[in-house]
């Protein structure tokens, strides 16, 4: 039984599942995820809720529950030592510039892991039994400097933000009638994704969900770090507010 380690941050991870799931397919089995807790991390300047750590345990207990729903995940370790695996898909950070598609970076380590992207990921929920129109996240970090949301204030009565409460207070003071809609954990971030008509989000860990089920989604792209880039069905990508606003049009 494979088994693989990864130390965050949570899109990282989330982004890693196709070349996981590709690993068991290899194997004709489960694999054995190993989240790596507390790896010192460096993000200069940028403000980021880990702190100075890529994944801490708090972080990697709210992954766990979207997690086991995955039918190629046999059982999650969560540790605070390098174990001994088949894959450390940690290696990337060694030598990679991060450029292009995260998904992709795990392919360069081991190629025998390439796999189609477009594949949408199945981690077994239901779609929230909250009514959504249109759920936005936006995080602290990759964002596009020519963005001003305030020009969404036509659909405002229709957004729904899911983050952190310093974030919706950055957001709402652009959009006063968005609500906000805390969750306990991420396979419940999933369900109002997967309940939602259209994501919208940043290069964060919420886009890299709605990423991986191909559930309608567009990304505001980060001009200074595009590695995120929409695959398969039902994506988009902003370079811009007026992109974005066309792609509301397109989706009523």
């Amino acid at each position: 039984m494979p088994k693989i380690i990864h130390s965050g941050n949570a899109g990282d991870l989330i982004y890693s599942l196709p070349a996981m799931r590709k690993a068991a397919e290899l194997k004709g089995e489960t694999v054995d995820l190993y989240l790596h807790i507390n790896v010192p991390a460096k993000y200069g300047n940028l403000s980021h809720p880990m702190g100075n750590v890529q994944m801490n345990r708090k972080m990697a207990e709210m992954l766990e529950p979207l997690l086991w729903g995955l039918e190629f995940i046999n059982d999650i370790h969560i540790t605070e030592n390098d174990e001994k695996v088949d894959y450390n898909f940690d290696l990337f950070r060694k030598f990679h510039n991060y450029t292009g598609h995260i998904s992709q970076w795990y392919f360069h380590i081991y190629p025998e892991l390439t796999c189609d992207l477009s594949v949408p990921i199945n981690f077994d929920l239901a779609p929230s039994p909250e009514a959504f129109d249109i759920v936005l996240n936006r995080t602290s970090r990759y964002h596009n400097p020519t963005f001003d949301y305030t020009a969404l204030r036509q659909y405002q009565d229709r957004i729904t933000f899911v983050g952190l409460p310093e974030e919706f207070r950055v957001i709402s003071a652009k959009l006063p009638n968005i609500k906000h809609y805390p969750v306990k954990d991420f396979y419940e971030l999933a369900q109002v994704i997967l309940g939602c008509n259209l994501f919208i989000g940043n290069q964060s860990m919420a886009f890299a969900i709605a990423e991986q089920m191909k559930h309608p989604r567009v990304v505001e792209i980060c001009p200074t770090a595009h590695n995120v880039i929409p695959t398969g069905q039902n994506g988009y990508g902003a370079w811009t507010i007026v992109n974005l606003l066309q792609i509301l049009k397109i989706h009523g």
